[in-house]
This record gives C-alpha cells, structure tokens and sequence, in this order.
C-alpha cells in the first residue's frame, strides 16, 4: 500500500516521528513554498529533475534535485537540521556527500567555511559538483570512498544514489577507489589545524572509519555527525551526544 508514491510503512514512521513536526517552521524559512514542499516530501512526489532555489543565511541558493528522494535529504538537512552545526564552523570533512547537498547546507552557513567532500558514485559525484560549483574556491571534492583501508572496491549502486554502497550487493556496481581516513584527516589538519565538522554518511562503513581515526586527531576534531545508530562506542568520552532522527551528532 502507497500513500502517494511513499510506501505506508515509511510514510507512518515520518508521521509518527516527531522530529519532522519540529522541522515545519523551517519550512517558511528555507522554501519559498513552504506548503507544496511539505505535500511533496510527505508523498514522495514532484517532478524530476528540477531546479529549487532555497534560502539560506548568505543569500538564495540554487539546488539541482534529480529524485524525491534528493528532496526528502534537502530537507533533513536544511529543515529538520539532522547535523549538528558548531558555532564559528570554517572547516568541514564530509564523507558520502551524494549529490552535495550536505556540502551544500556547510556552505551556506556563512561565506568563510570550506568543505572537503567526498563521493564515489560517478553519477553523484558529478551532480555534486554541479551543486556546489557557484562556491568554486571553498571547496575541494573527490569521487573516492572512505573507509579504514586503502585500494579498490566494488561500490553497488541504488537508484536514487542516496543508498549505494560497498556494503549494497547491486545488479549495478562501479569499482572505486576507496581512501584511509587519516589520510583524509592529516592534510586537512595540517593546514587548517582544526576540523570543526566531520561527517559520514558511508552506508556501512562508518564504525570501521571511526575506529580507525588516529587517537592524536581527535583533540582537533570538535564534532562528529554519524548518518547511523550506535557510534558512541568509537568516539571519545568527552563529546557530548544528541540525536535527530537517523543522524547521531557528538560536540564538544
């Protein structure tokens, strides 16, 4: 059974989750047709692929969207604000970018932040870069996977993009370079001398990441957004925790 073009199953758990009825005042101030977002977020609908132009606190942004199912993440991330945001961010590692709208949202909170972005699907690594091509300069983007290895692997893809995976056994599958997380963190670190966001979204891969981060870079982190359930085990004592639906956010 559908309601719309969502399944009732996930359509009863958005409604019972009260996290997206927090999110609706953002609705007014992030769309310019606040009521018609909610429908067609609710219902999985609208028409593909389209341009939105949202607002944000630098100005009105252009977002390229391809599915419904790019709507529903603009909108976590925007709206209901699943990522815990640090005052004063400059600096952000965001690991499973999909199409760049968490980029996206790092980007827009004030003109001085950069974003190091990091997809391995071709097909979202290159809308990503479309999204993000207005912040030429402030950002560095690269079609790898992350993970606590270093070499190839077969990354499955999802329809929509925002499920593919190392883990995802697909009928489609593309091989990718998959690169150690310190060697992401190091040079970002060595130059900025701080990360104030580190994000992944890595669909099965982000314990292992987390585990694997060196334990001197951890003082130079100040917070970790978790696209996942149960990373506390992995992230040092001292981060405090909160949680926004499917997304564990540690802070110092």
């Amino acid at each position: 059974m559908r309601i719309g073009r969502r399944r009732f199953r996930a359509f009863r758990r958005k409604l019972l989750d009260p996290s997206n009825y927090k999110a609706i005042p953002r609705f007014f101030q992030v769309h310019d047709q606040p009521f018609r977002v909610l429908i067609e977020d609710a219902l999985s609908s609208g028409q593909y692929p389209r341009t939105m132009t949202i607002k944000t606190p630098i100005g009105r942004v252009d977002v390229h969207l391809y599915s419904a199912a790019d709507l529903s993440t603009l909108n976590l991330v925007f709206c209901r604000q699943d990522y815990f945001l640090p005052e004063n961010t400059r600096v952000v590692v965001d690991i499973g970018s999909n199409i760049g709208l968490s980029s996206l949202y790092w980007l827009t909170r004030n003109k001085d932040s950069r974003v190091y972005s990091h997809e391995p699907s071709p097909v979202s690594y290159d809308r990503l870069v479309k999204n993000l091509k207005p912040f030429e300069g402030r950002f560095v983007a690269r079609p790898d996977a992350v993970s606590n290895f270093r070499g190839t692997a077969s990354l499955g893809i999802e329809p929509s993009g925002v499920n593919s995976s190392l883990e995802l056994r697909s009928s489609t599958s593309v091989t990718c370079q998959v690169v150690h997380i310190n060697e992401i963190l190091g040079p970002v670190l060595e130059q900025h001398g701080r990360i104030d966001v580190l994000k992944i979204d890595s669909e099965g891969h982000e314990f292992r990441t987390l585990e694997a981060i060196k334990a001197e870079y951890w003082p130079k982190i100040r917070c970790v957004n978790i696209g996942c359930h149960g990373a506390a085990e992995y992230i040092p004592k001292e981060f405090r925790y909160s949680r926004v639906a499917s997304a564990e956010r540690f802070y110092r």
